[in-house]
């Protein structure tokens, strides 16, 4: 089996959504789980593409999946051309200022970031988590993730610019039929009707942060722990099915805001931090954000 389709990014851009919205489309076999990081994790990959193939029902349709960590990887895309190199890769993305904004206080919220370090200061704090392993670079590099242009560079390496389709968080959440006959059109598949959804994956704080690691943190020594009978596989087929960690994650969200609005002050500085990556990423791709 051969992966035809893959989102590769970016993490608070609206990812869940559009995956939710893949899954009701009659022409698309999506992973059962929105995201396995099979690309982008070591571990995952050196277990071969059997690990992927066991994530998919047998079912009719392209075969595609999500990872919102392989924009960020600097392995992941020489990988996913040695598994195909005619896939076709979706980037959904979400003005920057706004993305990297939420991605900080994500991390915060979820026991990444330290609840001291303020949002300008983790820019200089980042600079030691770039080469750190994926998941604390997804989840710690807010700036770094949000330099849209600079990062699909390193995609355009291996696939080209045809293979790549740029879809807009705006887009997904006022045109969704739109943007879903936009992906259907760039798999050469029928267009199909969707139901509108509610909003998915929402920016809430958490109850308990130790719990959210748990759920998150692949390293989480209790999640190592838990992991062990997952290695059979019957096991692991009836834990995925169950959507229990979707529902232990959903349980443990406060209801009301997640976070603060931005200062005046912290969006002058994103303003001007991301305004050559933004004109450049508008020059080579057409993709511009109001």
């Amino acid at each position: 089996m051969k992966l035809e389709h893959i989102i590769i990014g970016m993490g608070r851009c609206g990812t869940t959504s559009l995956s939710a919205y893949i899954k009701q489309h009659p022409e698309i076999n999506e992973t059962e789980i929105k995201e396995i990081h099979y690309f982008s994790i070591d571990d995952h990959y050196k277990k071969g593409d059997s690990y992927l193939e066991e994530h998919f029902k047998t079912r009719p349709g392209i075969t595609s999946t999500a990872d919102t960590y392989l924009l960020l990887s600097d392995e992941a895309p020489e990988r996913i051309k040695q598994h195909n190199p005619d896939i076709k890769i979706t980037v959904l993305l979400r003005d920057p200022v706004s993305r990297t904004y939420s991605n900080y206080h994500y991390g915060i919220n979820n026991g990444y970031e330290k609840e001291n370090i303020s949002f300008l200061d983790s820019k200089e704090k980042e600079k030691s988590f770039l080469s750190s392993d994926i998941i604390l670079k997804n989840n710690l590099c807010h700036f770094e993730g949000s330099l849209y242009h600079k990062l699909l560079q390193n995609w355009l390496k291996y696939f080209p610019k045809e293979q790549i389709q740029i879809l807009k968080t705006s887009d997904l959440k006022n045109e969704p039929q739109q943007l879903m006959d936009d992906l259907s059109d760039f798999l050469e598949i029928n267009r199909s009707q969707i139901e509108s959804l509610d909003k998915q994956n929402e920016a809430k704080q958490v109850k308990s942060k130790s719990m959210q690691q748990f759920l998150l943190n692949r390293d989480h020594w209790l999640r190592k722990t838990v992991r062990v009978p997952l290695k059979v596989k019957f096991i692991k087929s009836i834990v995925l099915k169950s959507g229990v960690n979707d529902k232990l994650y959903s349980i443990n969200k406060k209801d009301g805001a997640g976070y603060p609005p931005m200062t005046d002050e912290e969006r002058e500085f994103c303003n001007d931090y991301f305004k050559e990556d933004r004109l450049k990423l508008a020059e080579q791709f057409g993709v511009e954000f109001n």
